[in-house]
């Protein structure tokens, strides 16, 4: 294969007018600005540069995903003072009270509190079965049965 088959100029495919160096200079504070040194860019695993924009990325998510958070915050404070601030409120409208816990963010999140409101549920049917029980007993003793176990 001879070298005007291969990109490298001549009469098939000439050489490309496209400098790699100006493109180099034109993203390099961009990297600096996401962290990178200008030894890790300029000397460093050409790979690198992949890494840091990902990183950056996440970054980025992970921040939007706080002011995200914050205005749901707001957004609920502000849904919770709503019924004070009508104009024409009646006499002794209280605001809903502000949320006890953070919201759940995941679905591992979501998972944990909907199992511990479950298990109150069932403390609170347990208690109150065991209290018919007990009330059931007591009726039948009073009658004159016997109460085994």
């Amino acid at each position: 294969m001879q070298s005007d088959e291969r990109g490298g100029g001549g009469v098939v495919r000439p050489a490309p007018r496209f400098a790699y160096t100006e493109k180099f200079y034109e993203v390099f504070p961009f990297y600096l600005a996401i962290g990178m040194t200008a030894e890790q860019y300029w000397d460093g695993d050409c790979e690198l540069v992949k890494y840091y924009r990902k990183a950056a990325k996440i970054r980025q998510d992970l921040k939007n995903q706080d002011a995200w958070l914050l205005g749901m915050y707001i957004y609920q404070a502000i849904g919770n003072l709503a019924p004070i601030l009508r104009a024409f409120a009646k006499k002794g409208t209280k605001a809903m009270p502000y949320p006890d816990q953070p919201f759940a963010l995941n679905t591992m999140q979501k998972g944990e509190k909907e199992q511990a409101k479950q298990e109150k549920q069932d403390e609170k049917a347990k208690a109150y079965f065991q209290a018919l029980a007990m009330s059931f007993n007591k009726k039948f003793q009073e009658k004159g049965g016997g109460v085994n176990g």
